[in-house]
């Protein structure tokens, strides 16, 4: 499956990543993504609150892909808090942050410490 996705009635997106994630998952989840992105605009951008703590790893195409889509500026979306992320994910995405040059996107323990941080703009 690879994630799921639906927004909260806080208007920030909730994505849940389970499991190993390839190619195939990525793209689904950037097809998923894409969707709400299109109804943001950068007066109201897209925050996203992702749980990495069912994932267990990404292939390396998984990472490309999403390297390669988030590697574009755009002003529709907005911060992305990463939270449960084990050793290894969060050494990831250093990697994948380092990739894609955003500064938008944080790594936290618990929902609880990441929500603040979503909601400074709002």
């Amino acid at each position: 499956m690879g994630h799921e996705m639906r927004m909260g009635p806080d208007g920030i997106l909730r994505v849940k990543f389970i499991g190993f994630l390839d190619r195939e998952d990525a793209e689904a989840y950037i097809n998923d993504y894409n969707s709400y992105v299109a109804g943001a605009s950068p007066d109201k951008p897209l925050h996203a609150l992702a749980d990495a703590r069912g994932m267990t790893k990404m292939s390396s195409a998984a990472r490309k892909t999403i390297i390669e889509t988030f590697n574009r500026s755009d002003a529709r979306i907005g911060k992305t808090a990463v939270v449960g992320a084990s050793r290894y994910l969060r050494v990831l995405t250093s990697f994948i942050l380092k990739a894609v040059g955003r500064d938008n996107i944080r790594l936290f323990a618990t929902e609880e410490e990441a929500l603040p941080w979503l909601g400074q703009e709002r």
